[in-house]
């Protein structure tokens, strides 16, 4: 037998050792530990959002912001970290109010980065005393820190849109 075909079956057990473990391409291990850790910055996300209404809107948002933090809306290029945060959410504001709640998670392989969307709602007292509510969808995207934590490093919204007006030849029609 050629000496290089001898080692064809040790070959491909140990092709074998390293093939993935489940259908979709992913040891299940690995998978798991993934699962775990999208569970983990849900949770995350969830307790950002509670912690707005126990201390506040600005001290959440300071709170678990990553130092390199930046924000589309406030020119990355000129704010970063905590001045990024409070330039973006400016001053306390009385009754003010915010809540958001993750549709959506992932993580990345690596499990360094990861990301929450879903959908907030902000209540605003206004002028009139009647409560004005604005909603959309938010992105806040997530960096493991050196300690194991995990803060944000963007965090974006997007208020949803408002309905047309209906054009004077749509309000005749049936």
């Amino acid at each position: 037998m050629n000496r290089s075909l001898r080692f064809l079956p040790v070959l491909a057990s140990l092709l074998l050792l390293c093939l993935p473990k489940t259908a979709d391409g992913a040891d299940s291990g690995q998978s798991a530990r993934k699962e775990a850790l999208k569970a983990e910055l849900a949770r995350m996300e969830d307790a950002f959002c509670a912690m707005t209404k126990e201390k506040g809107i600005q001290a959440a948002f300071e709170f678990f912001a990553a130092p390199d933090v930046a924000f589309i809306d406030t020119d990355p290029r000129r704010f970063r970290g905590i001045a990024a945060v409070r330039e973006r959410m400016g001053p306390e504001q009385p009754g003010v109010s915010v809540t958001w709640s993750a549709l959506f998670t992932d993580v990345s392989d690596d499990g360094t980065l990861g990301y929450n969307w879903g959908r907030y709602e902000w209540r605003i007292p206004g002028a009139d005393g009647r409560t004005i509510v604005r909603t959309g969808y938010f992105l806040t995207i997530w960096k493991r820190q050196s300690d194991g934590s995990w803060r944000y490093v963007m965090d974006s919204g997007a208020p949803d849109r408002t309905a047309p007006a209906p054009k004077p030849d749509d309000q005749k029609r049936p």
